[in-house]
């Protein structure tokens, strides 16, 4: 498809510009302003015609593709996109963990991994063969549906189709005991990690309460431990033969493919597959909850929660679609009335939050609530129950559901950008709704909702019976089948066999599979990255414009390069540059924060404002309909921002709120404890740190203004470009808007940075998390090596040692001990102060150990294993892959517009990436990373109860220091 024209019926949107400099529209003003209670807000006429422009431009979205399926019931649609320089190959399976028998819950997102431990004609582990030529390759499971993908250059579409196959076709013969084990172990930790958030009790006691034992959502996708140790391999080799044939499978291919090579490719190697059992959707009928269920439970949180939720329909009703509407008539802004009530005016709740899930046989409706600290629950909840009652007489506004439907509809289309996301896209909704362009209905149906179409939805479901659950600060509560989570031993329990009633016809029969179906297919030669033409310009003002044409939809991205970053700032300022720039959006010009929000969502249009550590910027990304708006309104961001009060106290009672939770969060009390070991002279780490609370509440409207005359500055910005329009059409309006921006006070030069490193001596600090579920590690040390041009034999090196899937450090601790679902690590360089560093969470008795391997792996590649020439040629392989399949989009085009300025580096430089990386030799690579990286500078930080990790650290021959999350961070009052 090509969404060159999908947009073009944005010009309809009316001019919404009321309230910015000149060049925007200006008539009606002074109604707009009468009939409105904030700035900028639009009249009846207006919303009519955005309506209007917004249900055009979703019918005039068109997405070619073709399909067809096999004798053997594969479906396969084909998404044709010849400028494409890859093809992105999606599975989808019929079977997610509402089709797992009692007693083995969580077989289905199980099973996911196993289909990555390798086949009988493609042994091993099943990423190597794709992520060695640049493929992305990943997979994902959910109570419906399991899914699997590789996005491949369009030179390997042999080799995907060929190892998907295998899978589908000849697993069984390839899976054994250690590889269950391998990957049991891998998802237990994958359940670790979410289960170590201080609320996740809440999914599991909702589940209990609002889906009845026998129901296929009565257990989570991910399982339970016990369900999960009780795994046999009869029994996965049972799942897999009752629900993964092709019959109950769709395959999607999108990009670089046509019609007839798919047909002839599909053929080839799914065709002999024999069919399957055909999974039946279960009859299930989406009803209330028979009775109001209360319940309360402890979590380790710092403000009390309360928890609402209702059972509502799935996918085959548009009630689950109007519940959306209802979720942003309670608090799809910070102006709907309950939010306001109960956050704003009243002060009860530090935030409230409505969510609608739907699933395809049912759903669950939301409202949480985060008491405020000092506020009896009960008055709170009561509230809560007042102000929900009013919602459900007099429902949302007619404005505020048009203003999410614009943005969700924007986002939908800008989303469409590449054929990955289109057939991404189509293969999700197709997998649901039985129709690929189904998400246009649903489009539809957004802009069509009214004020009374929500309202009715609303009274049918949440004036029914509800789940309500407290939850208090306290112990953390764990469900009996997962007890031992967090590494304290328990008793064997007995595991219930008898099986679900899952309607399933029974298993075929599946033939011998002999693995001999020959070798891998060839991948065809790597082409490499085309970067577009590179034009430049300067504006009225003298700020410089750099700009590339993208030609995929009709949108413009302008980011401004402002100089000064957090680094320069004084220490006793830390933290006020970064809080004036994300404050910019709240108010300027005429517009406070609602209108700018409207006319964003109804404009499409994307504005940003971020300190960063060494520069900041402002951007916008719109459609071209709209550009002249977005510019007009990044103008005023820059120029003439108000700064109200209202959004400062929010933001200062919110980021006292986030201090007092960070005791909490084992990354931040590891930061606070790591970065000045790795180098307390660096500049860098106290944008990473904990905030002043002090320093929050000193915050003021003269505060935020008096940074912004200093930092938001013309002098030494640039503008970068990408658009479809080209230079000359866009160099007008560029002017008119930022060629316009002068600074009104005189300028201050750049503050030098004098940097002196002060790295600390070889240590590790644990953090001591009683009711931690898995142990946070991370280690590193400071490296010589600056911020300059990206060096390609340390990046090659960078990806043997940690970075991705097959990277030492992952291989080691995930695939072949499976104590963490994830490891890795990399180099942050920067102007001063770099580092390299490593992190993962494993299971809490296997911390001691783990730390150890990674002290190994360090050790070791810069010693007496370097990186072999089997390594470097499998990572060289794999970086000119991913070159030559470097899409060109606009985030692609800016970032490496901003990179070619601040590296000084010429145009043709971001085309000659694969010659620089085929230049690179295994001797550079591994003398690069042995200049970098020194075992005896490494220090380690960890966080997790320290009863049952202290006795492992003692073998390590490092000092130990143990300290309390309190005394990390000291009680903020």
């Amino acid at each position: 498809m090509r969404l060159r024209h999908v947009l073009l019926t944005c010009a309809a949107l009316p001019m919404l510009a009321q309230g910015l400099p000149a060049g925007a529209a200006a008539a009606g003003a002074a109604t707009r302003a009468a009939t409105k209670a904030f700035p900028g807000g639009m009249t009846p006429t207006e919303l009519a015609k955005a309506r209007t422009s917004i249900r055009k431009m979703i019918d005039d979205i068109q997405i070619e593709y073709q399909e067809f399926t096999l004798p053997n019931g594969l479906r396969v649609l084909v998404h044709p996109d010849a400028t494409a320089p890859d093809v992105y190959v999606g599975i989808w399976y019929d079977v997610g963990s509402k089709h797992e028998p009692v007693g083995r819950s969580g077989f289905a997102h199980l099973f996911e991994h196993l289909m990555f431990n390798g086949s009988e004609n493609v042994p091993g582990e099943y990423m190597k063969p794709l992520t060695s030529i640049g493929a992305q390759v990943n997979g994902s499971t959910s109570q419906d549906r399991t899914n699997y993908y590789q996005v491949v250059p369009a030179g390997a579409l042999d080799r995907a189709l060929f190892m998907e196959s295998d899978r589908m076709g000849h697993l069984l013969g390839a899976l054994n005991q250690a590889t269950l084990d391998e990957q049991r172990g891998v998802v237990q930790n994958e359940k670790r990690q979410g289960a170590n958030s201080p609320s996740s009790i809440v999914p599991d006691m909702a589940r209990l309460v609002m889906f009845p034992s026998g129901h296929p959502y009565d257990h989570s996708t991910i399982g339970s431990m016990k369900d999960l140790n009780a795994a046999t391999l009869a029994d996965v080799s049972e799942f897999f033969k009752a629900h993964y044939g092709p019959n109950n499978a769709t395959l999607m291919l999108a990009g670089n493919v046509d019609l007839a090579t798919a047909k002839q490719l599909v053929t080839k190697y799914f065709g002999d597959i024999p069919a399957g059992p055909r999974n039946v959707r279960p009859t299930v009928e989406a009803t209330p909850l028979p009775k109001t269920v209360k319940q309360t439970v402890t979590a380790p949180i710092t403000n009390t929660m309360i928890v609402l939720q209702w059972r509502v329909p799935g996918t085959d009703s548009d009630d689950a679609l109007a519940l959306d509407g209802t979720t942003v008539g309670l608090t799809g802004s910070i102006e709907t009335p309950f939010y306001r009530h109960l956050v704003l005016d009243e002060k009860l709740f530090d935030s409230v939050q409505a969510s609608n899930n739907t699933m395809m046989h049912a759903g669950t409706f939301s409202i949480t609530g985060w008491v405020r600290q000092g506020v009896d629950p009960k008055v709170a909840a009561a509230a809560l129950d007042r102000e929900l009652a009013k919602f459900l007489k007099v429902g949302p506004t007619e404005e505020g559901l048009l203003e999410w439907g614009a943005g969700y509809s924007y986002g939908t289309v800008r989303n469409l950008e590449s054929s990955t996301s289109r057939g991404e896209q189509m293969g999700e909704t197709l997998s649901v709704y039985g129709d690929p362009m189904a998400f246009k209905k649903n489009l539809r149906f957004y802009a069509d909702m009214t004020p009374a179409s929500v309202l009715a939805a609303s009274k049918r479901w949440l004036e029914k019976p509800r789940w309500e659950l407290v939850v208090s600060p306290g112990p953390r509560v764990t469900l009996p089948d997962d007890a031992g989570m967090d590494g304290t031993a328990v008793a064997e329990q007995a595991t219930p066999q008898a099986a679900r009633t899952v309607p399933v016809a029974t298993p075929a029969t599946q033939p011998a599979s002999t693995g001999n179906r020959g070798p891998l297919p060839a991948v065809g030669p790597a082409k490499d990255f085309a970067f577009p033409t590179i034009e430049r310009a300067t504006l009225a003002n003298g700020i410089p414009v750099t700009y590339a044409r993208t030609d995929s939809i009709p949108y413009t991205g302008v980011n401004v390069e402002i100089r000064g970053g957090t680094a320069h700032e004084p220490a006793d300022q830390a933290g006020t540059m970064a809080t004036m720039y994300s404050m910019l959006e709240s108010g300027f010009g005429k517009l406070d924060e609602r209108a700018i929000r409207e006319r964003s969502r109804l404009l499409g249009v994307s504005l940003y404002a971020t300190a960063n550590a060494d520069d900041s910027g402002v951007s916008v990304d719109a459609p071209d309909a709209n550009l002249g708006e977005a510019l007009d309104m990044l103008r005023t961001m820059v120029t003439d921002p108000t700064f109200p009060q209202e959004p400062i106290d929010r933001w200062k009672r919110q980021s006292i709120d986030g201090l007092k939770e960070s005791r909490l969060s084992a990354d931040k009390l590891i930061n606070e404890k790591l970065l000045p070991l790795i180098d307390a002279g660096s500049p860098y780490n106290r944008a990473s740190m904990q905030g002043d609370a002090d320093r929050i509440r000193r915050t003021d409207r003269n505060t935020l203004m008096t940074a912004f005359h200093r930092w938001v500055r013309p002098e030494g910005a640039e503008v970068f470009v990408a658009s479809g329009k080209p230079l000359a059409e866009l160099l007008p309006m560029l002017n008119k808007t930022i060629g316009t921006w002068k600074a009104a006070t005189p300028p201050t030069p750049l503050p030098k940075i004098e940097y002196r490193p002060q790295p600390g001596s070889p240590q590790i600090v644990l953090i001591d998390l009683p009711g931690a579920v898995q142990a946070t590690i991370q280690g590193g040390q400071r490296v010589p090596i600056d911020d300059q041009p990206p060096l390609e034999a340390l990046a090659l090196a960078e990806r043997v040692l940690g970075e991705g899937f097959t990277s030492r450090i992952n291989m080691n601790l995930r695939e072949d001990k499976h104590w963490a679902y994830g490891a890795g690590g990399g180099f942050d360089r920067n102007p001063y102060s770099s580092r390299y560093m490593v992190s993962t969470t494993v299971q809490q008795d296997k911390a001691g150990p783990a730390v150890a391997e990674l002290m190994k792996e360090i050790r070791h590649i810069v010693g007496d294993e370097p990186i072999t020439a089997a390594e470097f040629d499998a990572v060289k392989t794999a970086a000119v892959g991913q070159q030559s399949g470097r899409r060109v989009n606009r985030s692609l085009v800016l970032n490496t517009l901003e990179a070619l300025k601040k590296f000084n580096q010429p145009a043709s430089w971001a085309s000659e990436s694969n010659q620089r990386i085929r230049a690179v030799t295994v001797d550079e690579a591994n003398a690069m990373l042995k200049s970098q990286l020194d075992p005896s500078k490494w220090v380690w930080a960890i966080a997790g109860n320290a009863a049952l990790i202290r006795p492992q650290l003692e073998a390590l021959g490092l000092p130990v220091h143990v300290v309390k999350a309190d005394e990390v961070f000291k009680p903020v009052k």
